[in-house]
């Protein structure tokens, strides 16, 4: 007996040609995209069994190996002799997801390591197991952020530094005393904060923490005056003020850290400590 060969699910065959299914090439589409948006296989599958729509004219129901089948399928995209229901840029990102490669490099890979937490100064960790859903983590602090887009904070940081290039003079200039503190008064205060939070006050270690604090504070305020580490800054901005794209080599010799705020916006520290 000859064995019935089954159309993959989004196709029908009319005279003769293969041609998409509008319903079911929808649901293709939804599945390709949310897929991406980080769902699960499984929440995938109730979504196609909600549909009322059959994988196979005898399938009971959905399940994740179905969706997976569909995801793996490279007919959806690759040409003939089925007409496309998946465009191939997104069925790359979804193939390089699926196979647990990293996608194509990140566009703020260069200041990756840089990046620091707000809240206690330390490097964050950029997280892409949910891409594209980046989240960043502080692994002192539990802090997390996210999800940004790459993109999204490669322009907050261009804009920051483009800016520096055009007025030079924020190097050695600040807007208040927020911008005064360098990361380590952050931290400090952070901990102070708590060390009193806790049941338990350690009254020698929070003497400790603010007379750290304050002569850390004392010393930043000591950095008003214009320092060979500000001139070194200004020296190296000089004939950048009409860039309209960030000098990389530039970006690494004058920039310390890049502070990475909750809501998606960024400070800059400069190599003289000064925050912008």
């Amino acid at each position: 007996m000859k064995k019935k060969r089954y159309l993959p699910f989004g196709y029908q065959m009319i005279k003769g040609q293969y041609e998409v299914v509008p319903e079911e090439s929808k649901l293709i589409q939804k599945i390709f995209h949310q897929y991406l948006a980080g769902i699960s296989l499984q929440r995938l599958a109730k979504i196609a069994e909600e549909t009322g729509l059959k994988f196979r004219e005898n399938a009971n129901g959905w399940n994740k190996n179905m969706i997976a089948r569909i995801l793996d399928d490279e007919r959806y995209w690759n040409g003939e002799p089925f007409p496309p229901i998946i465009s191939r840029e997104l069925a790359i990102k979804v193939t390089h997801l699926r196979r647990g490669k990293a996608m194509p490099e990140s566009p703020i890979r260069f200041l990756q390591k840089k990046t620091a937490c707000p809240q206690c100064g330390e490097h964050l960790s950029r997280n892409s197991k949910d891409f594209p859903r980046i989240f960043w983590n502080c692994k002192k602090c539990g802090t997390r952020f996210g999800p940004f887009s790459d993109v999204d904070i490669l322009k907050a940081v261009s804009h920051k530094f483009l800016n520096l290039c055009r007025n030079p003079g924020l190097a050695e200039e600040t807007e208040g005393i927020d911008n005064q503190l360098s990361l380590k008064v952050t931290r400090l205060t952070h901990e102070i904060d708590q060390t009193l939070n806790q049941r338990q006050v350690e009254p020698e270690k929070t003497l400790s923490l603010i007379l750290e604090c304050a002569a850390e504070k004392y010393q930043v305020c000591q950095m008003g005056r214009l320092d060979h580490r500000t001139g070194n800054i200004q020296n190296q901005l000089k004939g950048h003020s009409e860039d309209r794209e960030m000098d990389r080599q530039l970006f690494n010799q004058i920039i310390e850290k890049v502070i990475l705020e909750p809501k998606g916006s960024v400070k800059l520290q400069l190599i003289n400590e000064k925050i912008i």
